[in-house]
């Protein structure tokens, strides 16, 4: 019988995973592409690497606190980003510190957590769930 511990413990190596292999990838792209763009609304590569910190951050924050409004940052107004190798290259190991927190933390939740309703700044309602998805 799958209990609420075994479904999160599953969650949160799955959630981990998807982060391992996202990583890889994103190590993965040659220097001179860190900061490429498809066009000048789309994120790079650098983008999307902040991108999921904040999101994280978010998350942590959120997660750990009984605060359950948050300010989204980092969208398309934004400005791009540009960080050169060794800039990236600690971005991903910030990425790496947090898979293994986020995989505590997953593991911790329980139904009631994970369907809780937190709040962004233009009153969008979500559950946890959006933070892993």
């Amino acid at each position: 019988m799958n209990t609420s511990k075994d479904y999160f413990d599953r969650l949160a190596e799955f959630s981990s995973e998807i982060r391992k292999l996202t990583l890889k990838r994103l190590e993965e792209i040659p220097d001179g592409f860190l900061n490429w763009q498809l066009n000048n609304t789309a994120m790079s590569f650098v983008d999307i690497m902040q991108h999921l910190i904040n999101v994280d951050e978010i998350f942590f924050s959120i997660a750990t606190t009984n605060k359950r409004k948050f300010k989204w940052t980092l969208g398309l107004e934004e400005p791009h980003l540009k960080v050169d190798k060794q800039a990236y290259k600690e971005m991903a190991q910030k990425l790496n510190e947090f898979k293994i927190r986020r995989h505590s933390l997953i593991q911790s939740f329980d139904y009631a957590m994970m369907n809780e309703q937190v709040i962004d700044e233009n009153g969008e309602k979500m559950t946890f769930w959006w933070f892993l998805m």
